[in-house]
């Protein structure tokens, strides 16, 4: 909001234009700093597989960031489901596969975990159009060379008790986040989510 008796229709574009400048010199820092210690590894050439390989390269070179986003879509599979998934998982699977072990090369899988999220699930039954409508549970991966749990860490659904045609979910995501937010990241987890949450135990 610009301050009273400033010329409105400068400020915002002097905003704008530092931000656009900061933005340009972050992203060439980035990129200088990704050149430092570039990844060797062999990587699929899917948008996925460079973004990862891009991450490796960065966590090599030691560049001071904690967290790394990438996106693989679209799983809003409400037609012809199945083929969609094939595609999407095996792309998933060959940047991930590719992650992990240029990391494991270089003694870093420790020093990273990997985890996959959605920001909703799908229903349990199929519709008409060969696919499926949105749910509320949903899986989340994990993957590190630091995991003190390995395998499934909570009970599977019953496909038999559904919550009006919705899984139940068995963990709340919140223990999720706060579990990393405090054990991986060292954050104070309440100052973040606004309360404490229950940690599990897998890392």
């Amino acid at each position: 909001i610009a301050a009273a008796g400033a010329h409105h229709h400068e400020e915002p574009v002097d905003y704008l234009y530092k931000t656009v400048a900061r933005t340009v010199s972050s992203a060439d820092y980035i990129f200088k700093q990704s050149r430092m210690r570039p990844s060797a590894g062999s990587y699929p050439n899917t948008e996925l597989g460079k973004s990862l390989q891009t991450i490796a390269s960065l966590i090599f070179s030691d560049i001071n960031t904690s967290v790394y986003y990438v996106s693989l879509g679209s799983f809003d599979t409400h037609v012809g489901q199945e083929g969609q998934q094939q595609r999407l998982f095996k792309e998933m699977n060959d940047a991930v596969g590719a992650f992990v072990k240029d990391l494991k090369a270089a003694n870093r899988f420790n020093d990273v975990l990997f985890f996959t999220f959605s920001e909703f699930g799908r229903r349990v039954a199929q519709n008409a159009s060969g696919g499926t409508d949105h749910g509320t549970a949903n899986n989340m991966f994990f993957l590190s060379g630091g995991l003190k749990e390995k395998g499934l860490l909570n009970a599977l659904p019953n496909l038999a008790d559904l919550d009006d045609g919705d899984l139940k979910f068995k963990v709340d995501f919140k223990n999720v986040y706060s579990t990393i937010l405090t054990n991986w990241l060292g954050a104070d987890d309440k100052t973040i989510l606004g309360n404490n949450y229950e940690k599990l135990k897998f890392i």
